[in-house]
């Protein structure tokens, strides 16, 4: 999403709904932007309305033995997705990510035939 930082992924689970006592196909969209830059995390979580949830991930070890910088993560989820994707999409111009748009179009549409593609 920016700097490269951030992720989109989609997933088909089956969820069991009490009620009905029986398994039905779910389909979850999630996002998220990690970066050591709180300031850009935060931005953003403010611009997009303070939607979904800003968490802190703390500091691991290394390969060689080194700290990483703590990160900040902002993460949506189903609705929350789609409000912020319906405001970034017009702006898309990598060639490649083009058709990833008007896959993610069909999905905010709550069409299902794009499961099959990705």
């Amino acid at each position: 999403m920016f700097d490269g930082e951030g992720c989109i992924t989609t997933s088909k689970i089956d969820k069991y709904n009490y009620t009905m006592k029986k398994r039905y196909p779910c389909t979850t969209i999630r996002m998220e932007l990690t970066n050591t830059d709180f300031g850009l995390v935060n931005d953003c979580y403010k611009f997009f309305g303070k939607i979904g949830h800003v968490c802190d991930i703390k500091p691991r070890l290394t390969v060689i033995g080194n700290k990483s910088k703590p990160q900040k993560r902002w993460q949506l989820t189903h609705r929350q997705v789609e409000k912020v994707l319906k405001k970034l999409l017009p702006y898309l111009r990598n060639k490649d990510k083009i058709k990833k748009k008007q896959l993610l179009t069909v999905i905010l549409e709550g069409n299902q035939p794009w499961l099959s593609v990705i």
